[in-house]
């Protein structure tokens, strides 16, 4: 498992940093950052992604990696465990698009709730980077259905039981995942933050609209 998750964190970092570079980002415009001073103290951030039009489309997978049908989400599986790296623009939370995020999850047991956990590394490149670690309380990495690698929150039996799901599930109190690390103005601050996923529409043929919330409380490390 080690090695899957590994290699997720890697090559989902490597990806950030090579499409940072290559994507035409618009006019790399910085936008005035959207912050909330808390009362108790620290500061709230919230970024947004919506999917599918700001998933970033892969390169060819490399030899023994998969992906999913439209090359959106690379795949390293065994019959026991699994890892995927996927890549997003990242929006703030008026809807523009500042950066670029990447998502690596690690799956014990893919397609099974609680068996995940996961990292992002959002980069804002006039502001910095934040590397960020959970554990999931749902699987939404890709999973194996018909021989082919499929996105479950893509599909209509993901919302079966809701419109909204919380993904994160911890390790820092309160089932907040953690902020590990930041660089540029993220630099010096740690903190946690929430994963949350949004339906926001189904259509007839089964196909989903929606947005990942990010939501992000931060302060200076001790």
């Amino acid at each position: 498992m080690k090695r899957f998750f590994l290699f997720s964190f890697l090559a989902g970092f490597i990806m950030s940093l090579a499409v940072a570079w290559l994507y035409p980002l618009p006019q790399q415009k910085r936008f005035s950052s959207n912050i909330e001073v808390l009362t108790n103290g620290g500061r709230q951030e919230d970024f947004m992604i919506r999917w599918p039009q700001d998933r970033v489309s892969l390169p060819a997978a490399p030899e023994r990696v998969s992906s999913v049908a439209d090359g959106s989400v690379f795949v390293l599986a065994d019959s026991r465990s699994a890892a995927s790296a996927e890549l997003f623009r990242l929006r703030d939370s008026a809807g523009n698009v500042v950066g670029l995020a990447s998502r690596m999850a690690g799956h014990g047991s893919p397609g099974r709730r609680g068996a995940s956990s996961s990292n992002w590394v959002l980069m804002i490149p006039s502001r910095g980077s934040l590397l960020m670690s959970q554990r999931d309380s749902a699987d939404v990495g890709p999973v194996q259905k018909g021989g082919q690698w499929v996105l479950p929150a893509m599909t209509r039996g993901f919302w079966n039981a809701g419109t909204r799901y919380r993904i994160t599930a911890g390790p820092a109190p309160g089932g907040r995942g953690r902020i590990l690390r930041g660089t540029g103005e993220f630099s010096g601050l740690t903190g946690t933050y929430t994963e949350t996923w949004e339906l926001e529409k189904l259509t007839a043929k089964g196909r989903t609209d929606g947005r990942i919330l990010l939501s992000t409380i931060t302060e200076a490390r001790p």
